[in-house]
């Protein structure tokens, strides 16, 4: 079974473009623009998330931050378009399961949420 992608991103296109083609793979996937949308949508850890770095409100990083602190394993993209070492870092540090600098490779995202294992 595919897990359930939640997208978030504050960019309506960018998000957008990545729910159509996420869903022509045969995924389903739920949208927000920010964290605190997502808030009252509690992530079910069979899903997988993609977290755009620099959101209003909560950052993706401390999305995920908060996520991994309250025990949470889910698998988490973080995507950027201003990527440097120290986001790297600490995606890594966060167990991201992958870190992508936008515009996002699609190819390499699909393999990316592939390899999650239910």
């Amino acid at each position: 079974m595919k897990p359930t992608i939640l997208i978030v991103e504050d960019d309506r296109a960018t998000r957008h473009s990545l729910r159509m083609v996420l869903e022509v793979y045969g995924y389903t996937v739920k949208d927000f623009a920010s964290a605190e949308d997502m808030a009252e949508e509690l992530p079910d850890p069979r899903s997988c998330l993609i977290l755009d770095v620099n959101l209003p409100g909560a950052s993706g990083l401390e999305t995920l931050g908060r996520l991994r602190a309250s025990g949470s394993s889910i698998p988490a993209v973080l995507v950027t378009g201003r990527p440097s070492d120290k986001l790297r870092d600490e995606a890594a540090h966060l167990d991201a399961l992958a870190f992508f600098e936008k515009p996002i490779n699609i190819d390499a995202l699909l393999e990316a949420i592939e390899s999650i294992r239910p």
